[in-house]
Formats: structure tokens, sequence, C-alpha cells
């Protein structure tokens, strides 16, 4: 394992994520997103082989088993303390058709088998490698497979960055002196949580693992679409792939580039607040690439994350043509 690997699995030791408790109620953001993809595209997510690249304490991937429970999920970290949790946690709330697995991703993960469904949410940008690790995850993809991927955002994060700039000042650069971090962070009320962190806590090892993890971690890497791009371009057996939401600040929103298909919902990007006013910019706009649409959405929404589908050939063509994913779909 290399140095930093050996740093980030110390820090989930110490503050294991994302909460050290057996309430899963309040971890439903895995379980919206399979359940908004089933809904689009008619796609069932029952029946499937089920990778959890990254669980961490597993309440997010618990939350979605509860609900999908005719899956086999296998489960894996490489963290001892947290797949401890996670087994515990499986077992006070009766959950049975988990593996949970000690892997580091870094390393050939093709003894895992073969996966119909890939999760990996909010992983890959701790790593050491993201690109290895991604191409680790989708060697062992299915025929009709699919990954779905959590990337922290560059052009969002600026005020936690900022943040977490201060806090390593102060410290001296030891970031990991995580007693004085977790005060500072309290004293100076940095502590307001953007999407992903902004989780109701009971009690105060709750709420220092959801600092620790957002200001205090020792390794992260931003993604804008440009690298998102970048780091697509280096996954195996993938066809193409398509943002399926963002995230910004504490707010998750559906992704299209699409201005005219539909009436944007509540919970999707709505265009009219800018380009309403401009018909030379909805048609310039209505000109370009899909890939060129998303640097646009990227420059106007300023994502603190991003929610990517990958998928292979077989699975695309699985999909309905009028689906959402199919229609903005980067081919690789």
């Amino acid at each position: 394992m290399d140095n930093i690997s050996k740093k980030v699995q110390k820090m989930y030791r110490l503050f294991p994520y994302p909460v050290p408790t057996s309430d899963i109620r309040k971890s439903d953001e895995l379980l919206n997103l399979l359940r908004i993809f089933e809904l689009e595209n008619s796609y069932k997510i029952e029946g499937k082989q089920i990778l959890d690249a990254g669980t961490g304490t597993g309440h997010r991937l618990l939350r979605a088993a509860s609900h999908f429970k005719k899956n086999n999920y296998t489960a894996i970290d490489f963290s001892e303390k947290s797949i401890k949790i996670a087994k515990e946690t499986a077992k006070k709330n009766s959950i049975k058709n988990i593996d949970f697995q000690i892997v580091n991703l870094m390393e050939d993960i093709s003894e895992l088998g073969k996966f119909d469904i890939v999760l990996c949410m909010g992983v890959l940008h701790h790593l050491s490698n993201p690109k290895k690790g991604l191409s680790n995850l989708t060697k062992i993809l299915n025929q009709n497979g699919i990954i779905f991927l959590y990337l922290y955002g560059k052009l969002g994060s600026t005020t936690r960055m900022i943040r977490k700039k201060i806090i390593s000042l102060l410290l001296d650069g030891k970031i990991s002196d995580y007693k004085a971090g977790l005060n500072l962070v309290k004293e100076l009320k940095f502590d307001d949580f953007d999407y992903g962190w902004n989780l109701s806590y009971k009690t105060e090892n709750e709420k220092n693992s959801l600092i620790v993890d957002a200001l205090l971690h020792i390794n992260e890497k931003l993604y804008d679409v440009v690298d998102i791009h970048k780091l697509m371009l280096n996954a195996n057996n993938l066809f193409g792939y398509s943002i399926f939401g963002v995230t910004r600040k504490s707010t998750g929103l559906l992704f299209d580039t699409r201005i005219n298909s539909s009436k944007p919902s509540t919970a999707q990007f709505d265009f009219t607040n800018v380009l309403s006013n401009s018909p030379l910019a909805r048609d310039l706009y209505d000109s370009l690439s899909i890939r060129k649409k998303c640097k646009v959405l990227d420059l106007l929404y300023e994502p603190n994350g991003y929610t990517v589908v990958g998928m292979t050939k077989k699975l695309y063509d699985l999909l309905p043509e009028k689906s959402r994913i199919k229609q903005n779909i980067i081919k690789l």
C-alpha cells in the first residue's frame, strides 16, 4: 500500500465514514439514485450482481439493499474498522445479502468476479491514482454492465477548499492533527456542510466523522467536466458515459443538456433564468456538441459534485431511445 493510501486508511480508522452508528434511515442518496435510474430507463435493479467499491461503514448501501432485496451485493473497503461497523450495522438491520470484504481498489480485484452494477460513490477522488482505480473497476463489469461514480466538483468547491486551506495554514500544514483541526472547524463555525456531508447527526462522534471527511481529508482530487472526460478515457470496457446529476451546495439536481426536450422538473436544471433572454445564446448552445454543452453548463452552475454513469455497449443498446442518459451520452 502506498503512503497516501496508508494515511487515508488511518484517517478512516479513527473517523469511520459516513457515521459510526446503526441508523441507516438518513442515508438515502444511493437509494434515490437507483430508483431514479430504474424509473427513467425501464431498467430493473432487482436480480443483479452489485459491487459497492469503497462502501465505508456501509450505510448508503444498506439503505439501498433494504429496498432492493433480490440482489447479491458485495461491499468492499480497505478500512478494517469501517467493514467491522458495516457488518454490525447489517446484522442490526437484519440485512443478510451483502458480502463484506476488506479490499484495496489499487490492487487487482478480478478475483471478486463480474458485476452487472458497480457503485463507487465518493471514493475515486480519494485514491492515490483514480485512473488506476477506475480501470480496475471497469475490468470487472459484465458485458451489459454499468458503473455509477460520484466525484467532487472543482468549480463549486471554492468555499470548502478556502476553509480547508485556512485550517491547514493555522495547523502549520499538520492537517492530520485531528483534535486541533476539529476544534478549529467548530470554533470558526465552518461546520455547515455541502451536499453529501449534510447528514443529520445525533452524536459528536458522528459530526466529527463528517468534519474530517469534508475539511481535514489528507487526499482529494477535484474534477470539472474536462477532467471527468480524461478520467473516463482510461476506463476499460466502456462505450460511453453520461453525467447523471450534479450537486450544488446542499442540493442534488438531475442533469440534462437538452433545453428543448421538456419543461424541467424542480429537480432538473432550469435554463430559463440563463438563456431565455438571449435567443442567440440558445441557438448557439443548441448547435454545440454534448461535450461542449456540458462545459457551458459546468461554468453556469459550478457543481460541487457529479454523479457519472459509465456503460458498456450492450447496456447502452438496452436503454430507451429517449432516455435522458442515452440522449446525453458522450461516447468514448
